[in-house]
């Protein structure tokens, strides 16, 4: 056997191994998931039509399962409120919350614990998810949803 017969029996494994190797990357990139839709969510919190001046904006989902999770964003001074990361499209109960502070409400007796500011302009109903009429449903894409609080 000459060496020719070898070296076409090496470029032969070169070409099918090749082969497999291109296979396997398309199979790879053709079958991975890109993952659930996302969306951008922005918006405004009023209280009786004037802007919240501060707080925080969560979005529990709606339908109890592992897609979506929970979402936060901080209420601005002007009521806006952006969530920095993408939100997986869905259906998401809203709750709107004061900011918390650290406060030694047991001096020498208990550390100082996390205590909401007083925040007039957020009703009790809306802090609580099992309370909160506010829901959001996130489509892909960007999405402005905006909040009226009423008392």
């Amino acid at each position: 056997l000459g060496g020719g017969f070898v070296s076409s029996i090496w470029f032969w494994n070169l070409g099918f191994v090749g082969c497999l190797v291109i296979v396997i990357w398309l199979l790879a990139v053709l079958g991975c998931e890109s993952g659930p839709q996302t969306g951008e969510v922005s918006g405004k919190v009023t209280f009786k039509g004037k802007p919240v001046k501060e707080g925080s904006v969560t979005l529990l989902n709606a339908n109890n399962s592992n897609v979506g999770g929970a979402y936060e964003a901080q209420i601005g001074a002007e009521g806006a409120y952006a969530i920095a990361s993408e939100v997986v499209v869905g259906d998401y109960l809203v709750e709107i919350k004061p900011l918390t502070q650290i406060v030694d409400t047991d001096p020498g007796k208990s550390p100082p614990a996390p205590v909401e500011k007083p925040a007039p302009d957020i009703p009790r109903k809306y802090r609580q998810q099992g309370m909160t009429p506010l829901k959001a449903s996130v489509k892909a894409g960007k999405n402005e949803i905006n909040f009226e609080m009423t008392p």
